[in-house]
């Protein structure tokens, strides 16, 4: 094997463990996200609304003087309100989180690149 190709298989090789530790990262991280929990009000605080990481809905808390100020329409407008920007919340911590975890792995030519050194660009493997 000559030198380029040395160097190649090296730094594929380093690809992928730096892939391997990426995965092990972003498994904890789905994990730290599952704990915890977001909110969502609307109605001024009235009427908040709270999910989990994946954005599953756990309470929804209604004060008095929402039931009493709205009818059945607006106050479930309110609410669904609430559920909406709690889920957001949620979605937003899971892009910060996972965002950066597979940054600079340059996976998209790991592949491509291993067909040319291995494979001189042949795509039939029979």
């Amino acid at each position: 094997m000559d030198e380029d190709r040395l160097r190649m298989v090296t730094e594929q090789l380093e690809r992928l463990e730096r892939l391997s530790a990426t995965q092990v990262e972003t498994a904890a991280a789905a994990e730290q996200l599952a704990t915890r929990e977001f909110t969502g009000k609307s109605d001024k605080g009235g009427i908040v609304a709270t999910v989990d990481g994946a954005g599953n809905l756990l309470a929804i808390e209604i004060s008095q003087l929402s039931k009493r100020r709205h009818d059945g329409v607006t106050l479930g407008d309110a609410v669904l309100e609430a559920i909406h920007a709690a889920e957001q919340a949620a979605a937003e911590a899971r892009t910060a989180l996972m965002g950066d975890l597979g940054a600079g792995l340059g996976l998209g030519d790991l592949f491509g690149d291993a067909q040319q050194l291995f494979g001189g660009g042949r795509t039939d493997l029979r």
